[in-house]
């Protein structure tokens, strides 16, 4: 029996080892790259028909010639296993019979397969820790086309949104409308570390990165994942500005919603500004319903959504008609080091949008269409002296945050601006006192570690003298009608 055993393990191993010196998992994952490419073509609106026929024929043809190779591989490891069965009963050693039975009997299986599970998964574990194994946030080939589907139409994102809202009604009749809390800014300035601080309150309810792909059904899908729910390794975010994210980190997706209901807006080359009559029931009722669920879901004795979407600012004129009670919270920063973060933030990713179809496919469907090749800047009212300069120059920049922060000006009776410098010194003073003007309660909350202590400086010779100028005085006038 010993001797058996022995002969089947070297058999197994053999086939194992033929697998990799044929390098099928390299085969299999360019079968599944292939297979990507092809869903990606069909979900793809920007391409034509004639490009999408093309595309889904070259990956049908590299499909086929892909399944042949798996074939052909798996076929001479099978070839190979049986090499140590046919030399161990021509010696004598064991029956060529009684080896096979043992192979197939099922607990022989199981057991050998969990040891095999058990030392790739160890083969893992060493990888991971020599540095040489990929972000554990990634999305694996799989979830790219889980991802893909899910935003694959806008006809099947609706159909989701009303069916994820007439379960949650079924079963959640009673839950009363609980005004939301906006923190909305130019992005780069400091709306993400407001989040996290907020986050750290027991009332306050966010999305997570555990909602994707599927935003506008929050409900069905957490109750659907949650006996898959994984976890990962906390890693630097694309931004690559020290924050640090996984999947349960809180994140908003609402501008999916804007998007999804509000298409006119979104032209390709501009966002457009939201005004009162662009209320809409439709749209206005699902992003209601969509902040009740995530409230519900998180528990804790959480009664309020926060939405921390950098479009919102195109949308000052709306949120209090659309939301009554909603408050409205505004971090500003100074005009210089603001602009140079974003000037940064663009080339950083127009080069990951370059070498990642994907990455600039994400950043799309989720309405992230600040940078890179995918920015599209919101038309605020003196829009047309961005035009005069291009996003590759600093000054640009400089004259987007002029635009954006004249609109929150001219707004800003609506809502609570707070100066990312007093974040920097005085994050507890400060925050205690925004949370008491919003009637949150915050204990003794330590917030000092949300917030960066640096002074936050760039070099000024970059940009145009003329608007620092025009920047400065905008600034000093927002901040005087800061919260003190």
């Amino acid at each position: 029996m010993v001797v058996m055993w022995l002969v089947s393990l070297v058999a197994v191993g053999i086939f194992a080892l033929g697998l990799y010196i044929n390098r099928i998992e390299n085969v299999a994952r360019n079968v599944s790259q292939h297979a990507y490419q092809g869903i990606a073509a069909m979900t793809n609106t920007q391409l034509t028909d004639d490009d999408k026929e093309l595309t889904v024929r070259r990956a049908g043809i590299a499909l086929f010639i892909g399944a042949w190779s798996i074939f052909w591989r798996f076929s001479l490891c099978f070839s190979m296993t049986y090499v140590p069965i046919f030399l161990a009963d021509r010696l004598n050693i064991a029956k060529e019979q009684e080896i096979l039975e043992l192979m197939l009997r099922p607990s022989y299986i199981i057991i050998v397969s969990l040891a095999l599970i058990a030392i790739v998964w160890l083969a893992g574990l060493q990888r991971r820790a020599a540095g040489r194994v990929d972000s554990a946030m990634s999305y694996s080939m799989g979830e790219r086309i889980i991802h893909m589907i899910a935003f694959s139409s806008p006809m099947l994102q609706r159909f989701a949104a009303r069916c994820d809202d007439a379960a949650f009604r079924l079963l959640h009749r009673n839950i009363e409308y609980s005004p939301p809390i906006f923190i909305t800014s130019v992005a780069r300035g400091g709306t993400t570390a407001l989040l996290n601080a907020f986050s750290e309150l027991p009332s306050i309810a966010t999305h997570t990165y555990r909602d994707m792909p599927f935003i506008t059904a929050p409900y069905l899908w957490r109750l659907l994942s949650a006996p898959f729910k994984r976890k990962v390794v906390r890693r630097e975010r694309a931004h690559g500005d020290g924050l640090e994210i996984d999947l349960d980190s809180p994140e908003a997706f609402d501008e999916v919603y804007w998007k999804l209901y509000w298409p006119e807006k979104y032209d390709g080359h501009r966002i457009g500004i939201w005004q009162a009559s662009d209320q809409q029931a439709e749209g206005i009722l699902r992003l209601q319903t969509c902040f009740q669920k995530i409230t519900h879901l998180q528990g804790r004795g959480a009664t309020h959504y926060l939405s921390k979407n950098n479009a919102n600012i195109a949308r000052l004129g709306l949120i209090q008609l659309a939301f009554p009670g909603a408050q409205v919270i505004v971090p500003v920063r100074k005009p210089a080091p603001h602009a140079a973060s974003l000037f940064r933030q663009h080339l950083n990713f127009l080069e990951q949008h370059s070498n990642d179809d994907f990455i600039r496919r994400y950043m799309r469907d989720i309405g992230h269409l600040e940078f890179g090749l995918l920015h599209t800047p919101i038309a605020f009212e003196t829009f047309e002296n961005i035009t005069a300069y291009n996003p590759d120059s600093p000054d640009y920049w400089l004259a987007y945050w002029i635009a954006a922060f004249r609109d929150v000006l001219a707004n800003i009776d609506s809502c609570y601006v707070v100066l990312q410098d007093d974040l920097r010194f005085s994050a507890n003073s400060c925050m205690h006192h925004l949370l008491s003007k919003l009637n949150l309660y915050s204990g003794d909350l330590d917030f000092t570690h949300c917030f960066r202590r640096e002074v936050d400086e760039t070099d000024r010779t970059v940009f145009s003298p003329g608007l620092l100028t025009i920047a400065d005085s905008l600034y000093a006038e927002i901040s005087r009608k800061a919260l003190q």
